[in-house]
């Protein structure tokens, strides 16, 4: 799902102006934004009338018009230049300010595969009953509800949360395991973004104890978190990670999300995130994720994912007496 963030004259500090460098200021201020949400299948839109627009009284075009120089042509000439090859260069005009407020009223589109969050760094009346932010922390709640509720499909959800929580290092094989939870990751995906988001929060960690580590990742998934007692060869997973080799890592530690995405279902679903710890230094590891989703397992040595074949009794039927 695409997130487009929506720029117009509401995504200001200020709406009233008395010269060029005040603009440009502003105008940098947007600028900067692309560098800041910049995640996976995220775009910024700056309506393309942002200059016209008279939302909060005068537009920005009847304000340069009243500046001291506003009547020299050249002058507002060579801003609007600027504008188009400089300050707005990159960004997608598609939209008028009023598309772009339409849009961020609207649910996400499962049809269209987006959504549309306005930036709004002053937060006013004016623009109640939309989808809104003015700060990262208030992005990444959407961004990250927007994982959990509207994955699409595997690939999908593995490309953005991989670019998203990009602080954990994930197995080059990890993605498949998605594929591999027979009643469709995609009904899990909320469960599962808390998870990585607790690791995500707690990587690197200096915390020298197992058990102190593990405690605090269940802390902030609000999931279980345990190691399954022994070492066997099926958990251990080959990471490459800043060019060295970290052969047979142990990654018997797993998180236990069992929430499914529908409410209302009562029935008990539980999966897993299973994870290691890289050593940076002496006394730093980064979190190393090997699977999720499949339950790994012991008693096939060529495939760890391979579920437990369950056979049934044989009922010995009595012959004629």
């Amino acid at each position: 799902m695409k997130t487009i963030i929506g720029v117009s004259n509401f995504s200001f500090h200020t709406f009233n102006f008395s010269s060029f460098n005040e603009l440009e200021t502003q105008f940098n201020g947007l600028k900067s934004l692309k560098s800041v949400y910049n995640q996976k299948k995220v775009s910024l839109a700056v309506a393309n009338d942002i200059t016209k627009n008279k939302s909060f009284g005068l537009s920005i075009d009847e304000q340069m018009s009243n500046f001291a120089f506003g009547k020299d042509r050249g002058a507002i000439t060579n801003f609007k230049m600027r504008l188009d090859r400089s300050f707005l260069r990159g960004f997608d005009r598609s939209f008028t300010n009023d598309e772009l407020k339409e849009k961020a009223k609207t649910k996400p589109c499962i049809i269209h595969k987006e959504n549309t969050i306005l930036y709004t760094p002053v937060p006013t009346l004016f623009l109640a009953g939309y989808s809104s932010f003015n700060t990262s922390i208030d992005f990444c709640n959407h961004y990250e509800y927007i994982l959990g509720h509207f994955p699409i499909d595997n690939e999908s959800y593995y490309d953005k949360v991989t670019s998203y929580f990009d602080n954990l290092t994930y197995h080059e094989d990890c993605k498949s395991t998605l594929d591999r939870v027979n009643d469709g990751f995609c009904n899990y995906t909320v469960a599962f973004t808390k998870c990585l988001k607790a690791l995500s929060e707690s990587s690197p960690t200096t915390t020298v104890s197992m058990h102190k580590k593990l405690s605090d990742i269940a802390s902030k998934a609000k999931y279980n978190c345990t190691v399954e007692g022994k070492s066997h060869k099926n958990f251990k997973f080959d990471f490459n990670h800043n060019q060295k080799e970290y052969l047979a890592l142990d990654c018997q530690f797993h998180l236990k999300p069992s929430d499914r995405n529908t409410k209302g279902n009562g029935s008990f679903h539980q999966k897993r995130v299973y994870f290691g710890f890289i050593p940076i230094n002496d006394t730093e590891w980064e979190i190393a994720v090997a699977a999720m989703g499949p339950h790994i397992t012991k008693h096939n040595s060529q495939d760890r994912f391979a579920p437990l074949v369950v056979k049934r009794k044989k009922v010995r039927r009595k012959g004629n007496s």
